[in-house]
C-alpha cells in the first residue's frame, strides 16, 4: 500500500488494527505500532515518493516493510550514540525502531527499506 503525508493516520489505525488479528497485544502492540509510525513518518520526512508499507505474518513474527525513493540514510545516522540529555530531541528515530522492535535497515541511493518485527505466539 502506498502512504504519504495525508494518510498517516490512517496507516497507523491500519497497522494496530492488523497487529492486532495477527497476535500482538499489550506493550508488544504498542511498541511494534510506534516502531512503525516511526518508520512511517520518517519515510514522509525524509524519503521521496512513492512511499509504501506491508506488512504480513510468518510463523513465529509479524513483518512490516516501509520503504520510499529517497537517497538512502547517511552512514552518520548509524553512528549516533543513544539520547541521554532530557532535551536531546531529534535523529533518534533508528534507535527508537530499534529499541521497540527487531531492525532491519537496507539503504541507497535508490531508497530505503525498514523491516521491523515483532514476535508472535
Amino acid at each position: 500500500m502506498e502512504f504519504d503525508r495525508d494518510t498517516v493516520t490512517e496507516v497507523r489505525h491500519l497497522v494496530t488494527r492488523s497487529a492486532r488479528e495477527a497476535g500482538l497485544a499489550g506493550i508488544t502492540l504498542e511498541d511494534f505500532v510506534l516502531a512503525v509510525h516511526e518508520a512511517v513518518t520518517n519515510a514522509v520526512r525524509h524519503g521521496f515518493p512513492p512511499c509504501g508499507i506491508a506488512l504480513w505474518r510468518e510463523p513465529d513474527a509479524l513483518i512490516c516493510e516501509i520503504t520510499d525513493s529517497g537517497p538512502g540514510i547517511p552512514p552518520e545516522v548509524f553512528q549516533r550514540p543513544e539520547p541521554v540529555a532530557r532535551f536531546d530531541y531529534g535523529g533518534r528515530g533508528l534507535w527508537l525502531m530499534d529499541l521497540l522492535a527487531d531492525l532491519d535497515v537496507s539503504a541507497g541511493a535508490d531508497g530505503t527499506t525498514i523491516r521491523l518485527s515483532a514476535p508472535v505466539q
